[in-house]
């Protein structure tokens, strides 16, 4: 009479535990590299939102980027925390190119709600923005160029955020008067 085996032995069913493991790890490693690359995705869509959305403001007071309102160095020492003199986007107000220029400014470097602070320094990790005239401080008849930095965290690196890449998304345009 023949014994025929039915089922796994121990060792059988350490294999194959092993080797779903292995597969399960994988799956987890593909997951955080995709997670990581949707969080890059976002904050170079944000930032391309930014100034895109702050050139469009620009082409509207041509005056005020012909007249040099709209330079700014470095927007990292930029204080979000005084409000504007004069609020250009209540609809009300009427204000010159210089005044539409510094609300424009304060809208896209701190957001719109005080609670949460949105725009470049909300939205992306150190975040900040600098505008300069192509022909040099008052001559952006020869176009401005737009640039917005932030920091991306390296995958698995981050511990304490200390390991970062720069991303910058830069554009040479020209605004017509």
């Amino acid at each position: 009479m023949k014994s025929f085996q039915s089922g796994f032995n121990l060792i059988e069913s350490m294999v194959a535990t092993l080797v779903i493991s292995v597969g399960l790890l994988g799956v987890a490693s593909l997951q955080m590299i995709a997670i990581k690359g949707s969080s890059h995705a976002l904050q170079q869509a944000q930032a391309s939102d930014l100034m895109k959305a702050l050139l469009e403001r620009m082409r509207s007071n041509s005056d005020g980027v012909y007249a040099d309102h709209y330079n700014i160095a470095d927007s990292a020492n930029y204080n979000c925390n005084v409000p504007l003199v004069k609020d250009c986007e209540d609809g009300i107000t009427i204000c010159n190119a210089q005044e539409l220029a510094n609300s424009d400014l304060y809208y896209t470097i701190c957001g719109y709600d005080a609670t949460y602070m949105g725009g470049v320094r909300g939205s992306l990790t150190n975040g900040s923005i600098s505008i300069s005239c192509l022909g040099g401080v008052g001559s952006c008849v020869n176009g401005i160029n737009l640039k917005v930095n932030w920091n991306e965290r390296i995958l698995g690196q981050e511990g304490e955020g200390k390991k970062v890449l720069p991303r910058e998304i830069s554009l040479n345009t020209v605004i017509a008067p």
